[in-house]
This record gives C-alpha cells, structure tokens and sequence, in this order.
C-alpha cells in the first residue's frame, strides 16, 4: 500500500512511519522539511506547508495513494483540511484523520464514547480538530471517500512533543518533591505513541473502518496522584508529593494534565470491530520511555526549578 502521511517527523506522525514500514508499506511524508534526519532510509519527502494551499495544489497534482493519514496541527484549521481533501480528490484510496479525545463535551459523566455530543468545551484547539473531522465526514456522506477518525488521548512515549512523563521523570531522578494540584483525584487516561501508530496501520484499507470514528488510547484510568505514584514506582525512585491547596498560584503538573475534569474514554467500540487493543500497559509504557529517556540523556539536562522552589517555600 502507498501511504502519504501529513507529518511524518514529530512523535505520533514518527512512529506511524516506522509502523507502515514494518508492515511492509512505500511511505511518502509531507511537511516543511525541518526535521530531514528523522526520515529513514527509503521514505520519500514532500517538502510543502500544507498551510500554503496554492502551492499544496502544485506539490500533489500528480500525487496518488492508497492512503492518506492526516497528522498535523500547527494549529491546522477546517479550511486547511478540505484545501488538502480537494488537492487529493479522486486520488485517495483511504484516508484517516487524527483528532483528539477533547473533541467531547467534557463536562457529561464519563466514560466519554464515539457517540457522546463534541462541543468547544476544549476552545478552539477543539473547534479545529471537530472542523477536520466534519471536512472527513462530509467527503464520505457527499463523495463516497473511505474515512475513518482516530481520537486518542494523553499519547506518552519516546519523543513525545508534550511534558508529561518527561515533567515527572525530570524531578524524580533529581530527587525532588511533586507540586500536586490540590488533592490530585481528577482521572486521566493515557496511550503510548507505538499502540497508537500500530492501531492506525491496521485500520488502513480495513472497510470496517470506513466511516467510523474510533477513540483509541490505554485502557488504564489513574488519578493525577496515582500517575505520579506509578511512575516513582516503575522508575524505582523515592517520592515526596506536596499537595497545593486550591485558590493559590497555578501549579506545575506536567504540560497539560492540571485541568479540573476527568478524562475517560471507552475502546470498546475499536476493541470489538476491530480487534484492536494495546499491547502496552501503563507501567510497561513508561518503564519503556524511561529507558528512552535516559539513552538521550535527558536526565543529565538543565532545568530552572526557581519558580518551583519559590512555590515550595510557600506551601511547605
């Protein structure tokens, strides 16, 4: 199959590659041509900014695939996405698009599933994401295009471009207590990078899939606490949690797991029409990024603790 891959350098587009490749796939990646090292041998480059509708038009006119896996979001808009859609139109074979799980109206009783009502409970990062989403679904009903939508959540791992694990690795290893937002009890869910990319090969070409919105992510649920305590417990380091007490300064906590709602998602839907299930446990997930992260070295980098310390000082 010959897979084009909106992205194809930074983490999850990264990973998808190296996916399609093990399962014997051509792959062509399509990005600003900023990370050129991070391309094995034999993938092919197009070098366009999507953003640049004009010159997309130009760079794939000739262009035909099998698939399609749409990545970025630089922030990629809903009229970014139909500029790609058009450029490509009747040379697609299956084309699968990368959303989020804060498509969903956070505010309902969780667990959230594929059918629970999307709103801008997120803002606008979820206005752009439900906008790619609808330009996908619109081919489909209008034109008959194979789509499928992946929504996954808190995606962990090697080369992850948000700090999360890396945020709690960082003070760990350097001994340092954990600022916790308030009692630390609002539920999260994570999914390493490399389930993810396995589970969007496999749905490429399925016609099960066609139409169909997918959340994919791990199936463990764990407080904000119980993420710290598992990590300090799989990386065999001590822990000194210090709770904040609501109403002060804002708390470090990873980059974005301080918000005040639980994040719960059902894969039943991806479990039993496709078959698809993780092969990662959270612990075994990140025992695997922490092994990553000290092959780069990351433990060994420079970090400016101030302004922690300065809300230490006021909490303890």
């Amino acid at each position: 199959m010959r897979v084009l891959i909106v992205g194809g350098t930074e983490f999850i587009s990264f990973h998808l590659v190296r996916a399609l490749l093990r399962a014997g796939h051509e792959v062509a990646v399509l990005n600003r041509g900023r990370h050129p090292e991070r391309v094995p041998a034999g993938v092919r480059t197009v070098v366009c900014d999507r953003k640049e509708h004009g010159a997309l038009g130009r760079t794939l006119a000739t262009e035909r695939v099998d698939a399609l896996v749409d990545i970025t979001y630089a922030p990629t808009t809903g009229q970014d996405v139909d500029a790609l859609l058009d450029v490509l139109d009747g040379r697609v074979g299956h084309a699968l698009f990368v959303s989020s799980g804060r498509v969903y109206d956070h505010a309902l009783p969780i667990p959230f599933d594929e059918a629970t009502p999307r709103n801008l409970y997120w803002g606008d990062y979820a206005r752009d994401k439900i906008a790619g989403e609808e330009a996908f679904f619109r081919r489909h009903r209008e034109r008959g295009l194979p789509v499928t939508i992946v929504r996954p959540t808190h995606v962990y791992g090697p080369l992850n471009t948000r700090n999360n694990e890396t945020f709690f690795f960082d003070r760990l290893v350097r001994g340092r207590p954990i600022l916790l937002p308030g009692p630390g009890g609002w539920l999260r869910q994570f999914g390493h990078v490399e389930d993810l990319a396995d589970s969007m090969a496999t749905m490429l070409g399925d016609r099960r899939a066609f139409g169909q919105a997918y959340n994919v992510t791990g199936e463990e649920i764990v407080s904000q606490a119980g993420f710290v305590e598992l990590i300090a417990d799989v990386i065999k380091r001590p822990l000194a949690l210090v709770p904040c007490p609501p109403g002060g300064p804002p708390v470090p906590f990873g980059q974005n797991l301080v918000y005040d709602c639980h994040a719960v998602y059902t894969t039943t839907k991806v479990r039993a029409e496709l078959g698809i299930r993780p092969r990662y446990t959270l612990a075994s997930g990140l025992a695997q990024s922490f092994e990553w992260y000290l092959r780069e070295g990351l433990d060994r980098r420079e970090i400016d603790f101030s302004a922690e310390d300065a809300l230490l000082r006021r909490v303890t």
